[in-house]
């Protein structure tokens, strides 16, 4: 018999023992899998006092059992409480504390994917002087056009504002949009600030509410380091039926210490592809457009394989 690891999930704040409803669909898929299930408290998890309150309705498991988590992404500080609370009951998240940030912040993804990526420079937040310092850094880019993000997210729906900037050499604008990217970000700020070179990608479309140029990108999920699936990063857009090769990716997926993450890639002008970014699958979206049965059975079928 096949030893499947528990799914957990968020509870819904507003109704005790009841699954987050943003994942009801996700839960319902692996419980019709066979897969057992466990709810924890997110707003307890992420609060200042409550934290140790998160996982008091999951009992002691009788030995040692994976658990996979898929929900709300939590920054490295609250997987590490989440992840010790859940040992300390016998249950044992697939990805370590270490595995986690790995993927979750794009600085300690840089040492897999380096040389693969866009030129990436970043610097902690801490002060105004550490604005100051990123955009003197950024002279490494020249006149060459940058994004902007925080070590998890950006915000591309501001994109004028707080995410391109033209000319890396325009320290006003570049400093006026580090400033504009953490006043939107507020107290969801992750860490600090990255500046990535711009790379031209192949267009797909304009967002139809952001106007925000969408292009061609794609998530690849991999469990114990194989290729789980391939799926469209916009739901906007005409995309190929025709997959790209995933070949390279697979073989940087070798490479990568985590169990279970995402990789997303993006096709270039050349028609060439580049990876954008890792993550953490336990926190990476699904599309809409695909059912969640097939994702989880997918899943499963790496999990025994």
């Amino acid at each position: 018999m096949i030893n499947l690891p528990c799914i957990l999930f968020c509870e819904d704040p507003f109704e005790s023992n009841e699954v987050d409803p943003d994942y009801k669909e996700d839960y319902l898929a692996v419980k019709q899998l066979g897969f057992e299930t466990l709810l924890f408290n997110f707003e307890d998890l992420t609060s200042d006092d409550n934290y140790e309150r998160a996982s008091r309705k999951i009992k002691p498991a009788a030995t040692n059992k994976k658990v996979i988590y898929r929900g709300w992404m939590l920054r490295p500080k609250q997987y590490a409480l989440l992840y010790n609370d859940l040992l300390r009951k016998n249950y044992e998240l697939i990805n370590t504390i270490e595995q986690y940030q790995n993927c979750h912040y794009l600085p300690d993804s840089l040492q897999f994917i380096e040389g693969r990526t866009p030129k990436t420079i970043f610097q902690k937040i801490e002060d105004a002087d550490s604005i100051d310092k990123l955009v003197v850094a950024a002279k490494v880019f020249g006149p060459n056009s940058v994004i902007l993000k925080d070590y998890v997210k950006s915000e591309k729906h501001d994109w004028e504002t707080a995410c391109f900037v033209p000319d890396a050499t325009n320290s006003a604008q570049l400093k006026k949009s580090i400033e504009k990217l953490i006043e939107l970000r507020g107290k969801h700020l992750n860490e600090g600030i990255v500046i990535r070179v711009f790379i031209e990608l192949n267009a797909l479309t304009i967002h139809s509410k952001s106007g925000m140029p969408l292009t061609e990108e794609y998530r690849l999920f991999f469990f114990n380091k194989k290729l789980l699936g391939i799926y469209d990063y916009w739901e906007e857009g005409a995309y190929s039926p025709t997959r790209p090769d995933t070949a390279e990716f697979e073989n940087i997926a070798s490479t990568i210490d985590s169990n279970f993450f995402t990789m997303d890639i993006a096709r270039q002008k050349d028609g060439q592809f580049i990876i954008i970014e890792l993550g953490d699958a336990q926190v990476a979206g699904l599309p809409n457009t695909l059912l969640k049965t097939e994702f989880y059975k997918t899943l499963k079928s790496g999990i025994v394989s």
